[in-house]
């Protein structure tokens, strides 16, 4: 008989059982177990105040570029610079902060104040985000274009182009270069995007055309 008997701790450890070789594991491994539950734990703690915060700044951004957008609709500009300045600088991070630049940028060169609607919206663009990126350019060119400094309005354009995140708004952008650069008298360079617009399928297509056949007979007086 007691060669066939066993030990309770070599029955243990010889047992087919999942759930008691689970319960084995779980028992010589509960302070791994917890540090790690632990880690985890803070982790998702830490990942809820930060989505709690970024819900809360949002809201607030966007009530603040709510308020903030009502001088500029009085005709208010002076008012409604300060008001959106204020908005941009403190939600940079949000998207109402960066709608906030561009409606401030867009306030200043309504007062003629180009160099500085520009200034503003060069400072955004560097922490802009993707989705704001490629209108922050183009509202830089269209300062520029105001000014008559088309060929640096050419510059921004392209940027913007590059930015964008859909195919359209890239041709869109590219025509809008295309159009700078003629203006400021450089047709080599504005032909050279006009060809490859005329090559795709976009809506700017059919007008790249129509400005190779302008610069095909400017090219002949």
């Amino acid at each position: 008989m007691a060669q066939s008997s066993r030990s309770a701790s070599s029955s243990s450890s010889l047992s087919d059982d999942p759930m008691e070789k689970l319960g084995d594991w779980f028992q010589s491994n509960s302070r791994p177990i917890g540090m790690a539950a632990g880690g985890i734990a803070v982790a998702a703690l830490a990942i809820f105040g930060y989505r709690s915060y970024s819900t809360g700044q949002n809201a607030k951004a966007s009530t603040a570029l709510y308020a903030a957008q009502a001088p500029m609709a009085q005709g208010k500009l002076d008012e409604a610079t300060k008001a959106l300045d204020k908005v941009a600088k403190s939600y940079s991070g949000t998207a109402s902060g960066q709608q906030a630049a561009l409606l401030l940028a867009q306030t200043l060169f309504e007062q003629k104040k180009y160099a500085e609607g520009i200034a503003s919206l060069e400072k955004s663009a560097g922490g802009a985000s993707a989705d704001f990126k490629a209108s922050m350019e183009s509202m830089i060119a269209v300062g520029y274009e105001l000014q008559g400094k088309l060929a640096d309005a050419a510059t921004h354009y392209g940027k913007a182009s590059a930015a964008a995140k859909f195919e359209n708004d890239k041709n869109n952008y590219k025509a809008s270069e295309a159009r700078s650069l003629m203006a400021a008298g450089k047709n080599a360079e504005a032909r050279k995007i006009w060809e490859e617009l005329a090559k795709s399928d976009s809506p700017a297509a059919q007008e790249a055309n129509v400005r190779l056949g302008e610069l095909a007979g400017a090219g002949k007086n």
